[in-house]
């Protein structure tokens, strides 16, 4: 067989792209009593009109009079006929002979899934979907206004004798209520053909402008075939040959009406193989409202991969107790209402997103006083809860699943994140749903949260700054005893000379912040008894005393750590972003431009560097690297405290290039509004934040150091 030639050999591959700029308006007309050879193209097009939901369609196309083939006494006996030799109103034929024709809808195809238009141009294959297939015949509704014109000049003869007749003796009327509508016998009425009649009549007809085919409008509609995202990602399909086969020319199946309706609760598997990676992740999400991330990987057809997962399940939902729970607006989208109590949905989601805050915070939350909050009828919360909580024995409701610390531990970086997006979240909710902050605190601190795997804890301002305190001073004397046993006797609590760099304090902030770990373990470098930094220290003692140095005259390494730390963070403000080769740069630029004995020049290793960016919170950043990239060490390091109004947005640039190594500018503000809720004042911020992150090669948006300049 392998001999054998192939008697239907491929001759060409095409590239196929699906637009969908018409999808929604492009019809198909058919015209069955016409022959093929005679289209009516030439007839001039009076008038058109369309019941987008009964998908009618009628079309008044003018009648050529002046034509030799056109009998003018028969067209002007059908005009008296209709309109009447002295019309009153509005005329059928205007000309008073029948100059017209109209074509209405005698039929349409209603699965129209399969049929699509396609224009093959350059090589390449543009489809856009049929939005529907309609059947236009002849329409001879003129004669029916004939004919009832004749009915009323019958009834107008009679009307004379009918008032001779004497008044009817007045009878009472006999009052009757209809009987309640069983299931059947509603079925039976709305497939009448008087309930069907009834909803084409009731329906407003939209008029509509007819165009010629040279017409420039016609032109640019056109143009809407061909696909506009040409440089969009499509995900890759998820089904093998034989079900890809067999989803684009099914066999002949049952009608949707005669398919068994499945329970709300459950989804088809043949169904969810048919679905990209994305629309598979929110339909399992929808339907189990709340699944642990492994959950997910194990009931996703085939064998997806984790990454395209994770990206997946941050658009659809938010992470709680280390699972995944489907975002409220998802649930209940905009311009909807309960199907409980009919409050609105921006209501419902504000109260669940609420409800999912709070179970962020503890494991257990009591309903009252999550209804005294949200305002929620007891029915819509009894639901909310329902989805993601079960009862507990005087604890209230419980979480279903439990805190998930494998997804935690090995996914910090998409932990952090949702933390930022549930803190931005949460200055919404508290603003708009008046969360008193002395309640929270108060029940935040009662809550035993060592089923979580964190600790939680609340700590106001004045707190930090005590604990702070107190641990500076601890570590500082340590650091100094392990440096010079001999003088630890005398050294002084509340001396402030030593080079080491004293453990960072939090920022302080006078309202209550809840923090996931222990609250001295966080980083920052600002001195909470002086408000200046131990960095700042450092570089005034070694400009005015000299480096600290050992028995032998030589820098320690602490001084040497010491300056490099004040050395980098000087330059981080001005280049927030930098490789280890734009670090060595600038240290050789000082070496050149400063005297011998400068301390840089003592010897900085790759592993001291890469340290001290870290000490000062330069973040390594884990990002994907374009294949054109040859460069052996990928190492960069991006900086958001720079002390402006851009830090957070810098956080955000960074988080989106780790998912992906190119965005485009649309992608960035939506990105702000999604996390922040807001973006650069002005527009002049916004592009100096970009351009100071990012380098442009058109058509998208590349990270500094990641592609050559």
């Amino acid at each position: 067989m392998a001999d054998v030639e192939d008697d239907d050999p491929v001759v060409d591959e095409v590239d196929v792209f699906l637009s969908r700029g018409l999808a929604e308006n492009l019809y198909l007309f058919q015209y069955p009593v016409r022959p093929s050879g005679m289209p009516y193209d030439d007839f001039e097009h009076l008038s058109a009109k369309i019941k987008p939901k009964q998908n009618m369609v009628e079309l008044e196309l003018g009648l050529e009079t002046q034509n030799s083939n056109y009998d003018k006494s028969r067209g002007e006996q059908i005009a008296i006929n209709v309109d009447g030799a002295n019309p009153i109103g509005s005329k059928t034929f205007q000309s008073d002979v029948m100059d017209k024709q109209v074509l209405a809808t005698s039929s349409c195809v209603s699965a129209t899934s399969r049929y699509a238009v396609g224009i093959l141009k350059d090589g390449e294959l543009h489809l856009t979907p049929l939005h529907g297939i309609i059947q236009l015949k002849p329409s001879f509704a003129y004669l029916d206004k004939a004919d009832q014109k004749s009915k009323v000049e019958r009834a107008g003869d009679t009307e004379g004798e009918s008032s001779q007749e004497e008044e009817e003796e007045a009878k009472p009327i006999k009052v009757q209520f209809a009987r309640p509508e069983s299931d059947q016998a509603r079925a039976r009425r709305l497939a009448s053909y008087s309930h069907h009649e009834k909803m084409m009549s009731e329906e407003m007809w939209v008029p509509l402008t007819c165009r010629p085919v040279q017409d420039e409008r016609s032109y640019s509609e056109r143009e809407k075939l061909f696909c506009q995202a040409m440089d969009s990602e499509v995900s890759p399909l998820n089904l093998p040959s034989k079900d890809y086969l067999a989803t684009l020319v099914p066999e002949a199946s049952e009608d949707e009406a005669d398919k068994p309706q499945l329970p709300s609760n459950v989804l088809s598997m043949s169904n969810l193989k048919s679905m990209n990676l994305a629309d598979q992740v929110k339909a399992l999400l929808i339907n189990a409202k709340s699944l642990r991330f492994s959950q997910l990987i194990t009931i996703l057809p085939g064998t997806p991969d984790p990454t395209a997962v994770l990206r997946a399940v941050q658009q659809v939902a938010m992470l709680v107790q280390g699972c995944w729970v489907v975002k409220s607006d998802i649930l209940y989208p905009k311009d909807t209402t309960s199907p409980i109590s009919g409050v609105p949905a921006d209501i419902l989601c504000r109260g669940r997103d609420y409800v999912m805050w709070r179970f962020n915070q503890s494991r257990c939350i009591v309903r009252k006083e999550v209804a005294s909050i949200t305002k929620l009828p007891s029915e819509d919360m009894k639901d909310i809860l329902e989805q993601m909580a079960r009862p507990k024995i005087n604890q209230g409701w419980e979480f279903a699943l439990e805190f998930d610390s494998d997804f935690v531990v090995h996914h910090e970086e998409v932990t952090q994140r949702q933390h930022m997006l549930w803190d931005a979240k949460f200055q919404q909710l508290s603003k708009v749903l008046k969360v008193p902050k002395q309640e929270l605190e108060k029940k935040a601190k009662g809550k035993d949260s060592k089923d979580v795997g964190l600790a939680v804890e609340v700590m106001s301002g004045q707190e930090r700054v005590k604990v702070a305190r107190s641990r500076a001073r601890t570590k500082s004397l340590t650091q100094q005893e392990n440096t010079n046993p001999a003088n630890a006797q005398n050294s002084n609590s509340n001396s402030r000379t030593s080079c080491e760099v004293s453990e960072p304090v939090p920022e302080i902030n006078s309202e209550p912040r809840i923090n996931t770990v222990e609250p001295m373990e966080m980083s920052s470098e600002l001195d909470p008894l002086r408000g200046t930094t131990a960095l700042e220290d450092a570089s005034t003692h070694i400009t005015q005393n000299g480096p600290c140095a050992n028995n032998n005259g030589i820098p320690s390494e602490d001084a040497v750590k010491n300056e490099l730390r004040s050395f980098l963070r000087d330059k981080f403000v001005k280049q927030p972003i930098m490789s280890m080769a734009d670090m060595r740069r600038h240290i050789n630029l000082r070496l050149v431009e400063r005297p011998p004995g400068d301390l840089l020049g003592e010897g900085i290793s790759d592993a001291m560097l890469e340290q001290c960016a870290v000490d000062i919170s330069a973040a390594l950043l884990q990002i994907p690297w374009p294949s054109s990239n040859s460069m052996e060490d990928k190492k960069l390091f991006g900086f958001c405290d720079c002390g402006d109004s851009l830090d957070k947005f810098r956080a955000v640039i960074f988080d989106m290039y780790r998912e992906s190594f190119k965005h485009r500018r649309n992608q960035f503000s939506d990105r702000f509004r999604e996390v922040l809720g807001r973006e650069p004042a002005s527009r002049v911020e916004f592009d100096r934040l970009i351009k100071s992150l990012c380098l442009y090669k058109p058509p998208f948006w590349y990270l500094k150091g990641t592609v050559p300049t």
